[in-house]
């Protein structure tokens, strides 16, 4: 019967909860190594929203990508370019613990977007950890080789967990979902 709740997944979580992290979530072009980010949203433990900001982006968005988030062109025609809002998006993450919801994605094209403007990354990746690695251990299901567990879907694991929040495809929205998760898995009995 699933979750498994292992007690090292669920000690784990405690201990990164005990530093106040805080999650983020990025919306993007797509999944290719030329895409970038279009919108990020980073929430901390109670729900309060710490940065969010629409990215104009230096290519357009592909009609699939904003089948997914719905966001447009025209949305982020105005919008600030990414190394316009580095600094202070920075800020708000530097020295902190900083949850994701697929840490691998969300950082790679934190990374290309940075890339593009010819900035260094002087983040410490060792500060982000991904929630979506910590669920699919807390769950324990294994994968299709049992060699790892498997990964869920945002909105699943949310749903699995009773938490009302949908996964809106929406940076703030997704980052508060995955907040929710994380305090889930910490706070397991």
């Amino acid at each position: 019967m699933f979750p498994t709740a292992h007690p090292k997944v669920i000690a784990r979580a405690k201990k990164i909860l005990a530093y106040d992290p805080i999650f983020i979530d990025t919306e993007t072009t797509g999944f290719s190594p030329n895409d970038v980010v279009i919108e990020v949203g980073v929430v901390d433990l109670s729900g309060q929203t710490l940065f969010e900001s629409f990215i104009k982006p230096a290519i357009p968005i592909p009609p699939d990508s904003t089948t997914i988030h719905h966001i447009t062109d025209d949305m982020v025609a105005d919008a600030p370019v990414w190394k316009d809002i580095w600094e202070e998006l920075q800020s708000v993450m530097e020295g902190r613990f900083v949850g994701m919801y697929n840490a691998d994605f969300d950082l790679r094209l934190m990374k290309q977007t940075h890339s593009r403007y010819w900035l260094d990354w002087s983040m410490d990746d060792q500060y982000f950890f991904c929630v979506m690695k910590l669920y699919a251990a807390f769950y324990g299901e294994t994968g299709r080789f049992g060699r790892s567990f498997r990964y869920h879907k945002l909105e699943a694991a949310g749903a699995a967990c009773g938490i009302p929040l949908p996964n809106a495809h929406r940076a703030v929205d997704d980052a508060l979902l995955t907040a929710e998760l994380f305090k889930y898995i910490a706070n397991y009995n």
